[in-house]
């Protein structure tokens, strides 16, 4: 009786040491997952740093102020800058892709047209034009990257052509193509009609300052992944596989500025109508996703293997928990280095191929067993599967892991009654 007694204690002392092994395992292997977090965010910001480089070079957001006509008076705070009464504009843009290193990036070219009407404003008051200078009135079209310019702009002003060149002249903090003008038929009450078109070319953006009293915009684009930001959303939308149809219309009511802004002010850029066209680059953000779920999957890998080894009166030394640790490690910058040169998804399904074919092989020839062996290919399968579902999830995903973290536990309970723990 006390020989059992002094074996039950003796298995019970090494099963205890066993546990704090694996535990002690299991939190040095934060280490390594702690290094390839570092290495996913470095990844990620060499990708940030060459997608600058390109825009720099191709052409960075192209954002446009005007058309507006700048009426300086006889001190700069008399100066005075009128929106148009009407602007439409129709742009049409397309995509193409750029290659840096083993990066691609998504940068576009445009063909904006401006199309619509001056009036002089009712909000210009008669002590306002006694202090005008309205023979060296300009049209002025402001701009923040010159590079973007593809060709000339090409502009009429009631039918008359105009040419719009860069003479110095700002708009707020842009910088400005402008061309003297006559603006008695504005002086007399009359209506002047403009058109232009704008060649651009750019990357990840347009940002559009919607100056007239009515704005309309629609904007076609062939991107696919289009994101509407800005101040305003589209009043219609439609994205399909081919791209994207987009139209806005925004009031001189919804602006942050008026219709006449005096020499003292600014025209704000925070009120702008935004088209994002950039591609989503998703390897780094879902693979830094997926690696925060990396401590469960050790977990409940060490705890079925420990469970296995329990139930089958199989020993497994801590260095071989340590290899399966290490395999599951690894599994991230594999996941990593594929997802740079093909889709996430590829990237997924291959690198948890190797590493769940790799620990089931390593299983069978601990165990010598293939029932249980692929038992832990399946726990493993079914994990990785259960992971990829909740970085997919937005809304939803925290219910949905909450849940399956709760169904996990209760069949790790219901497993650990299976097991005599005071026997060998």
């Amino acid at each position: 009786m006390e020989n059992t007694m002094e074996t039950t204690k003796r298995n019970n002392a090494k099963l205890t040491i066993k546990l704090v092994l694996i535990l002690l395992i299991s939190i040095i292997l934060l280490i390594p997952q702690a290094i390839i977090q570092s290495i996913i965010n470095e990844r990620h910001s060499t990708e940030a740093e060459a997608s600058v480089e390109v825009a720099n070079k191709w052409g960075a957001n192209p954002s446009i102020k005007g058309p507006v006509i700048f009426i300086p008076g006889n001190k700069a705070e008399n100066n005075v800058y009128i929106m148009p009464e009407q602007l439409n504009i129709d742009g049409e843009v397309m995509t193409r892709q750029l290659k840096r290193g083993i990066y691609d990036f998504t940068v576009f070219e445009s063909e904006l047209k401006f199309e619509g009407s001056f009036v002089l404003p009712h909000e210009l008051s008669e002590a306002q034009k006694t202090n005008l200078k309205w023979n060296q009135a300009r049209l002025l079209f402001g701009v923040a990257d010159f590079r973007g310019f593809t060709d000339n702009p090409a502009a009429t002003l009631d039918g008359t052509p105009i040419q719009l060149a860069a003479e110095g002249y700002k708009l707020g903090s842009f910088a400005t193509i402008s061309c003297p003008i006559n603006i008695d038929k504005l002086a007399a009450g009359g209506k002047m009609a403009f058109d232009i078109n704008i060649p651009l070319k750019g990357s990840n953006n347009i940002r559009l300052l919607p100056v007239g009293r009515t704005t309309k915009v629609k904007i076609a684009s062939d991107c696919k992944t289009p994101s509407f930001d800005g101040r305003y959303l589209p009043i219609k939308r439609n994205i399909t596989e081919n791209g994207f149809t987009a139209e806005w219309s925004v009031l001189a009511l919804n602006r942050d500025f008026a219709q006449v802004v005096n020499g003292s002010s600014e025209l704000s850029g925070m009120g702008v109508i935004e088209v994002g066209l950039r591609v989503p680059v998703e390897q780094y953000q879902k693979t830094m996703r997926s690696i925060k779920y990396a401590y469960l999957i050790i977990l409940l890998t060490f705890a079925v293997v420990f469970f296995t080894e329990n139930r089958r009166h199989t020993q497994i030394h801590p260095v071989q928990y340590a290899l399966i640790g290490i395999a599951l490690i690894l599994y991230y910058t594999l996941l990593l280095s594929i997802a740079e040169h093909c889709s996430f998804i590829l990237a997924y399904l291959v690198a948890s191929a190797m590493t769940i074919g790799l620990i089931t092989l390593f299983m069978r020839s601990i165990l010598h067993q293939n029932k249980a062996a692929l038992a832990i290919g399946g726990l493993l399968t079914v994990l990785y599967a259960f992971i990829y579902i909740l970085m997919n999830m937005e809304s939803y995903a925290l219910l949905v892991g909450s849940i399956g973290v709760f169904c996990i536990l209760a069949i790790a309970m219901y497993a650990s009654q299976k097991i005599n723990w005071y026997q060998k």
